[in-house]
């Protein structure tokens, strides 16, 4: 899932660089462009916050270790 999110983003990216509103359908593929970034960084961002849960920190703190 790390490896999928990666390409939406660096896809997505590639795309919202290479057109230039030229011709009409530029804009489409611009768009296109930003929704897989978006995409991208959206699951990127659930997938980091699984692998580091907050609950572990706040209960080490509340007894003492750090």
């Amino acid at each position: 899932m790390k490896l999928l999110s990666f390409i939406l983003i660096i896809i997505g990216a590639i795309l919202v660089f290479m057109f230039n509103n030229e011709q009409p359908w530029h804009i489409y593929m611009k768009i296109l462009g930003f929704v897989m970034m978006m995409y991208g960084l959206y699951k990127s961002t659930i997938l980091w916050v699984k692998e580091n849960p907050r609950e572990d920190q706040d209960k080490s703190k509340q007894n003492g270790e750090e």
